[in-house]
């Protein structure tokens, strides 16, 4: 795997520290692009400067992050939104409710649940990547049931 193909990976997967850490070190003449990363010596990032193009969002990303609410019942209310302020004012448009408290749990989008109509499982990050306008409702989950809707 080349240097470009692990940024180019990183950004796919929201692996945002590691996109701008890659970025850096192509970016500074440390590595080339087409180098072969397999052996990355992290050692040669400033993590200042990496802080510094991330609050600058120098690579434009746009992070939808998934963000989980109980709102009763065992049941979970699943968001796709920038923000976590993003996130509770679109339950609040969609339940009529401000969430007591909100959980950011973007690293579960790989978890998969079962669509009958489909005939198929699907991960929250394939959900996530067909959707267009955001904050968006990934679904409601019961725990106890093991369902979501």
């Amino acid at each position: 795997m080349t240097y470009n193909e692990l940024l180019y990976d990183s950004i796919k997967y929201d692996e945002e520290k590691l996109a701008y850490a890659v970025y850096w070190l192509i970016k500074n003449n440390v590595v080339k692009g087409t180098d072969n990363a397999n052996s990355v010596n992290w050692d040669l990032v400033n993590y200042h400067e990496v802080e510094e193009m991330k609050k600058r969002n120098e690579l434009d990303l746009k992070i939808i992050k998934l963000y989980t609410m109980p709102i009763g019942n065992n049941q979970h209310f699943l968001v796709f939104a920038v923000d976590e302020k993003s996130a509770r004012g679109h339950c609040l448009n969609e339940l009529g409710m401000l969430p007591e408290k909100v959980f950011d749990i973007t690293d579960e989008l790989d978890m998969s649940f079962w669509f009958p109509e489909e005939k198929k499982y699907k991960t929250l990050r394939e959900i996530r990547d067909a959707t267009i306008i955001f904050p968006a409702t990934a679904m409601i989950f019961d725990k106890d049931k093991k369902q979501w809707r």
